[in-house]
């Protein structure tokens, strides 16, 4: 299988998985509160990570070389998700998950700056949309 392709799978099984469970976030916040969720869904990752690099590597092993980056990796996903569950509980999901897309604008100034990645002009046009996305995701009319 193409390479590229099955990237594309992934991501498109990312989207359906993470928008569908942001969208139940907000119900299960009846019952539980933000971060009783975001403890849930580290048991999920626990529960789903655990087997995935013991069926590839045949071990649960990390090479201690790559702990300084991927510990801070780690920890910055952590406290991400406990501010995005904590944002699902005073906003609408709606809102909430739509303005949380704009990491997406941080990403592409970080792989500039520190990756030398290109900023072409459709990349420019597409931070613009983004920005003007996000934007009309977020205005909410009384």
């Amino acid at each position: 299988m193409n390479t590229s392709l099955s990237g594309f799978g992934f991501l498109a099984g990312y989207i359906v998985m993470v928008g569908v469970a942001s969208f139940l976030e907000k119900f299960s916040m009846k019952q539980l509160n933000p971060y009783q969720v975001n403890f849930l869904m580290a048991i999920g990752m626990a529960v789903t990570a655990i087997p995935a690099l013991w069926i590839k590597q045949g071990s649960l092993t990390v090479p201690t070389k790559a702990l300084p980056l991927g510990a801070p990796i780690g920890l910055l996903m952590a406290l991400g998700s406990i501010c995005f569950v904590l944002s699902l509980s005073k906003l609408p999901v709606g809102m909430a998950t739509g303005i949380s897309t704009s990491y997406v604008l941080l990403v592409l100034f970080l792989s500039w700056l520190f990756l030398s990645e290109s900023m072409s002009w459709m990349k420019i046009a597409g931070t613009l949309l983004t920005i003007s996305g996000v934007a009309l995701l977020s205005w909410e009319r009384k």
